[in-house]
């Protein structure tokens, strides 16, 4: 009975309570996915605001917190010591070079080329031949002149034997007119003699008509022995004019010889020169004259550099000036001295020419080629440094010089990426120097005032530099002067 009892009470309530609220039947299952709806945003904004604050905490709280903790890093710089050098005061012109012995070779006969020796590039020597005309008729008429000089020769002998033999001739009636002579003043004693005994009576007529008749005789002999002398040196006379005659023919025939083999050599063209064979435009059977070209030959082993100096520099000129031959890459070839300055003006561009000479030896240089030269007006000494370490503001250049704080005239070094830092006073600071500059040599640049060689100048890295900046030496260019 009362297990009975006890069923019934159990159940009971349960039904009774259902059935007394029938509006909250369905509450259970609502209220879960009321919470789901809202559940999803929730972790989302969660997730944003975690991933929000991660990235802030590891951007910007850590590194904040890791600087505040390290200890500052200098700037790293590269130093080095200004070069001592000399500096040239200098103007740089374009200029010609031309060969002091150059030329082209024409003939100064006609003929036709029977010979080439040489080719276009060859070194020859003074003297040597190049080219050769042919010369068979001229060497006819030098044989032709040669036998005239001959026979001219010939003549001179003929009449000097004839003079000779008329000189021997007149000796002899030389000798008869003496004989003569000496005829005549002995009948002319006789004759007087007897003429002094005819007046005495002493002797005859007739005798004294003898002697007078001898007299007479003697007397033509004599007049007839003067007369063959003068005759006689009338033909030495004319032989020795016959001599004088025969002389100047040889000369002109001599002449004449010498004049065509004169004429000869000049079949053969020789170099007047050593040098170097140019273009040979003439060849082998071409007929020439004398205002044919040949070939040209030039002497390379001293070139003469031509130089339009504007006016305004005119006045600095004097010979002696050191001259520097330069190539595209600023070397220089050569150097010398102005040798020549020109008198005048050229009225075309108002300059005047200077000339120096230059060795070419090794044929590094060419005639007619066009160069840059470079006038050394007067050299000094100065301080150069690299155009990189300049730096330029506000139209004003500066250097970073590098020294010690204590030094560097600085009140507190600047500060740095994590705010103001703490050097000790032999720390290494950049100071910022205005400074003057000169002329740019190569990669460098003078430096008229501002620094010194002493100083120790920032080489690189002058774009995180400002004055005051602490620095490092770098490890590579710590050691360089």
């Amino acid at each position: 009975m009362s297990g009975k009892d006890s069923s019934p009470a159990t159940v009971q309530p349960t039904v009774e309570k259902n059935s007394s609220q029938p509006a909250l039947s369905d509450t259970p299952a609502a209220q879960p996915k009321s919470r789901r709806r809202f559940l999803v945003p929730a972790l989302i904004a969660l997730a944003i605001l975690g991933g929000v604050g991660w990235i802030v905490f590891n951007r910007i709280i850590f590194p904040i917190i890791m600087f505040s903790q390290m200890k500052p890093q200098f700037t790293e710089v590269e130093l080095a010591n200004p070069k001592t050098t000399t500096i040239e005061d200098s103007s740089d012109y374009a200029a010609s070079l031309d060969s002091r012995q150059s030329v082209t070779l024409q003939p100064r006969v006609s003929g036709q080329i029977s010979v080439i020796y040489v080719q276009a590039g060859d070194r020859v020597q003074q003297g040597q031949q190049l080219l050769q005309i042919d010369a068979a008729e001229q060497r006819a008429q030098v044989a032709s002149r040669t036998a005239a000089a001959q026979t001219a020769t010939a003549d001179i002998d003929a009449a000097r034997a004839e003079v000779a033999g008329a000189t021997d001739t007149l000796r002899s009636l030389q000798a008869q007119r003496a004989s003569a002579q000496a005829n005549v003043q002995l009948n002319q004693r006789e004759y007087e003699r007897f003429l002094d005994l005819y007046n005495q009576g002493a002797s005859s007529r007739q005798i004294l008509d003898q002697r007078l008749n001898a007299l007479q005789t003697a007397q033509a002999a004599l007049r007839q022995a003067e007369a063959n002398v003068q005759s006689q040196q009338a033909v030495i006379n004319r032989a020795q004019a016959n001599v004088s005659r025969n002389q100047r023919v040889l000369e002109q025939a001599q002449a004449n010889v010498r004049e065509g083999q004169a004429q000869l050599r000049f079949y053969t063209i020789t170099a007047p020169f050593t040098g170097i064979v140019g273009s040979i435009p003439a060849k082998v059977g071409d007929f020439v004259s004398n205002s044919t070209q040949l070939m040209t030959l030039t002497q390379n082993n001293e070139l003469e550099v031509q130089i339009q100096v504007p006016l305004e520099r005119a006045s600095d000129l004097r010979q002696g000036l050191p001259v520097k031959l330069l190539d595209s890459d600023d070397r220089v070839l050569k150097t010398g001295q102005i040798s020549f300055i020109a008198p005048n003006v050229d009225p075309t561009t108002q300059s005047v020419q200077a000339k120096a000479i230059f060795s070419n030896a090794a044929n590094q240089l060419r005639t007619s080629q066009f160069i840059r030269t470079r006038v050394i007006w007067d050299t000094s000494a100065g301080v150069t440094v690299p155009t990189t370490a300049i730096s330029r503001l506000g139209g004003r250049n500066f250097m970073f010089v590098a020294a010690p704080f204590k030094d560097s005239g600085c009140k507190e070094p600047a500060a740095g990426q994590g705010g103001p830092v703490q050097v000790e006073p032999d720390q290494l600071t950049a100071v910022q120097k205005q400074i003057e500059l000169g002329k740019i040599i190569g990669n460098d640049q003078e430096v008229l005032s501002g620094v010194t060689a002493r100083d120790r100048i920032v080489t690189s890295g002058i774009l995180q530099l400002q004055n005051c900046t602490p620095i490092t030496a770098a490890a590579q260019s710590a050691n360089k002067p």
